[in-house]
Parts: C-alpha cells; structure tokens; sequence
C-alpha cells in the first residue's frame, strides 16, 4: 500500500478496515500511508483518521501522532480528545498550532493546574490569556496573583468581581494597582469611586486628594458616607470638604477632635441638626465656648429647646446651661421659651437670680409654668410677684400670710388685698394683722372699711374680744 499512488485503492482498502471493525490493523496501515513518507502523507484526511482511530483504539501512540503529523483539523481533534479526556493531548494540539486561549483553558479547566497556566502565560505573553489565567485565579481566591494578571492582560472588563473579591480579603494595596490601571481603560464611575475609597482604606490621602482636585467621574459623597461609616474620618473630611457637604464634614470633625473646625462648618451647614450634633459634641469634650456658639443657634427654636435643656442638666452643667441661656436672652429672635426656662433654672440653681429676672423680663415668661418652678423652690416673695403679675391677688394675699416672714410686704399686701375676689380674705387679713401685726390694724381697716359689711365686721371683732377674755 506504501507503493500505490491510487487513491481508490487507499480509500477502498481503508473502507475495508473500518467495516471489518480493525482498528488496530487500520493504524498500522495508516502508519505506512502517513508516516513512511508516501504520496499521501500529507492527506488531511488520512491524518485525521490516524489520529481519532488511536484515540479510540490505542491512546498511547495519540501524543505521538499529534507531535509528528502538521496536517489534521486540530481545533476538531482537540475537541475530540477533550471529549475522550486526553487533556495533555489537546494541550498539545491547540499549543502547537499557537490557539493559546484555548490552550490555555485546557490547562485551567481540565488539567487544573494553575501553577502550569501561568507557566504558559508568561511564555506566550499574550493578553487574552492572561485575562483567562487572571479569571481563574480570581475565582480560587488568588487575588494578588489575579491583580497581577489582569494587569498584564489590561483587562478592566470584571471589575466589579475583583473589587468585591478585593474587599472580602483585605488586597487594598493591590486593589489599588488594579482600578489604576482599570481607570486608564475604562472611566467608570465605580471604578474611579472604588479607587477612592482603596486609597482612603490605604491610608494614602495624598493621592487621594491629588485625584479629587482633578476631573473625575466619581461618586465623591457616597463614597465620603461610606468612609464615615468604617470610620474613616481624615479621608472622609477630604471627600466632605471636596463637595461642600459641610453638614458631614462639621460630624467628621467632631470625630477627629478638631471642634473648632467643626464649629466653623456648622455655620456653613447652618442646619439645626447639625448644630446639636456639633454642640453634644462639644459638651461631651467639656468644650463649652464652643458649645455655647452652637447652643446659640439652636435656642432660638422652642421645639429644640427641651432637649437642649435636657442634654447640659443630664450631664450636671448647670452653670454651663445658665450662661448659655442668658446670652441668648438679646438675640433677635429670642422666644418666651427661653425667659421661662431661664427662670426654672435660676429657681433651682441660683435662687438669688430669679427675682431680678422676673422684674425684667415678667411679660416674656410662661407665668404658669414658672409659679409652679417658684412654689416647688419656696420663693414665696417672687410666687407673690408673679401671683400679681398673673392677676391671682387672692393667690398672692394667701402666699404672704402663710409666708409672711419672706413674702409680706405692708405696701403690696395693702394693695392686692382690695384687689381679692373672695371677701372672706378681708376678715382673714384682718385675723393676720390681729395675729402679726396689731398696730398696723387701723391702716388695714381704713382701706377695708369701704367694701365690708359693718354689722359682720363689728360681730368679727366682738367675737375676737370675747375670745380674749376667755383666753384670760
């Protein structure tokens, strides 16, 4: 058969073989067909049915076959002996016809060595199986060694997998190299976001700010939030102070301690929220200028007032809460509010106080609420101030005789007692008088003596005598 040069008599006598199922015989007569240098060693078709007959009689002589023969459909065959898992074998078919991507996809996904895989990479150089060898590695937890592939493979394309790899294993570092050169490729929102944030988790603010100063494409405050919230306050202080969100940036520095700075963005911010938080802040760090510079605004809106209050007297800073309340007392948009809770304060902590505030500034105080502060304190003579401010003259007349010792006052008492609704306060202030002082009885009863009953005034008295007596 070597000598023939019919191709009928190949094809027959080939025929011949296969139908009587000899495989091995049919390899042997292929041998000298192909391989001893015949008129149809070349024939495609003749290489291809050497190899697939070994392939499926005996696989030991394939590797050979595939090695000597330069003229069979390698792509088919190779697929062929995927199929009957001759890996090594179809590594060598795509290998020596230089299909390197898919080579290369053998050795990852069949043979399943990596270590092989980047053998292969390294010597072939080519990007796309870098990128296939970058995939793999990712995919096995590999992320510095995939960063350094993708790298070689300029390959952004799955960005979003490395950077969420990257993120559960800690590779900032590399994660950085990574979305550098991604950002080269491709100008990605989340690319360049995600550098920002690979750069604050790396502590490297200096490229971090350099980046922000120039045009960018990224999400600078959400990427600021998400620094706040890992506590990252000196990068997030960057991305805040970039787009103005003074509002954060006034927390931000509250966290890092620099209070003044703080203080400084909350009037940019000018948000009431932001001044409570800025001035709690404050308190907390016994920071109380400040704090008053914040309180400042922030009492001047009745609704925030209370919680103000609550967050110095909670803490004990009494002083601190007072001094605050009295200078807000001249500003613009001073309110009833703070009169009031002025007063309350001065009854429980500076009693000596009350009385004067209460003289400025009566009309501007919530009057049920401060009697009830003045009553729980035992300032009787500012409860009578107030009980005749508030028009309660029988209030007031009552106060000054149970508490006559720091209440009573000869002057005011002779004044509200016309004043009283209730009569029978007349004959009472009469016993008082009687009782406390009996030498001022006839200036009391010359006032009185227009608006009483005489008959009951004169039965008053005799009754009063007759009890004395008795008592001698």
């Amino acid at each position: 058969m070597s000598e023939t040069q019919d191709p009928e008599d190949i094809s027959i006598t080939v025929k011949a073989f296969m139908t009587a199922d000899l495989p091995n015989e049919l390899i042997e007569l292929l041998e000298k067909i192909v391989l001893d240098n015949s008129a149809f060693s070349d024939h495609r078709n003749l290489q291809n049915l050497l190899i697939l007959t070994a392939i499926k009689a005996d696989r030991t002589r394939v590797m050979e076959y595939i090695n000597r023969l330069d003229n069979y459909d390698a792509p088919d065959i190779a697929k062929i002996a995927i199929g009957s898992e001759l890996y090594e074998e179809a590594f060598a078919i795509f290998k020596k016809f230089d299909v390197n991507t898919s080579a290369i996809q053998v050795l990852i996904e069949h043979i399943k060595n990596l270590d092989r895989a980047y053998e292969f990479a390294e010597r072939c150089n080519e990007p796309s199986v870098w990128s296939l060898l970058a995939r793999a590695q990712l995919s096995e937890g590999m992320v510095k060694e995939s960063i350094d592939s993708f790298i070689k493979a300029g390959d952004p394309s799955v960005y979003m997998d490395v950077v969420t790899t990257a993120h559960k294993t800690g590779n900032w570092e590399d994660l950085v190299r990574y979305l550098q050169m991604a950002r080269k490729k491709a100008r990605e929102s989340h690319i360049e976001s995600e550098l920002i944030y690979a750069f604050a988790k790396t502590g490297r603010l200096a490229d971090l700010e350099e980046f922000i100063s120039s045009p960018n494409h990224a999400d600078i405050s959400r990427i600021g939030d998400r620094c706040f919230d890992d506590g990252l306050y000196e990068p997030a202080k960057l991305l805040y102070h970039n787009v103005s969100n003074f509002g954060r940036l006034a927390i931000t520095l509250v966290h890092l301690k620099e209070f003044q700075g703080a203080v400084d963005s909350a009037r940019k911010a000018n948000s009431t929220r932001t001044w409570k938080e800025v001035c709690f802040a404050c308190v907390d760090n016994e920071e109380f200028r400040l704090a008053q510079m914040c309180g400042l605004h922030i009492v001047v809106h009745a609704d925030e007032l209370e919680d103000l209050i609550n967050y110095y007297q909670s803490r004990g800073y009494f002083e601190e809460l007072i001094s605050l309340l009295e200078a807000a007392l001249g500003l613009e948009r001073a309110h009833m509010g703070m009169f009031t809770e002025l007063a309350i304060l001065y009854s429980k902590y500076k009693p000596y106080k009350m009385k004067e505030h209460l003289e400025l500034f009566w009309s501007r105080v919530n009057i049920p609420k401060v009697l009830k502060a003045a009553e729980q304190a035992h300032l009787w003579s500012e409860l009578v101030f107030l009980y005749d401010k508030y028009e309660e003259y029988d209030n007031a007349v009552l106060t000054m005789m149970n508490h006559p010792t720091e209440a009573w006052r000869e002057g005011h008492f002779k004044e509200m007692i016309t004043k009283v609704a209730n009569i029978e306060l007349y004959y009472k202030a009469i016993q008082f008088y009687l009782d406390y002082k009996p030498l001022l009885l006839n200036d009391l009863l010359l006032i009185l003596a227009p608006r009483m009953d005489h008959t009951r005034s004169v039965n008053f008295f005799t009754n009063v005598r007759f009890d004395n007596y008795a008592n001698v």
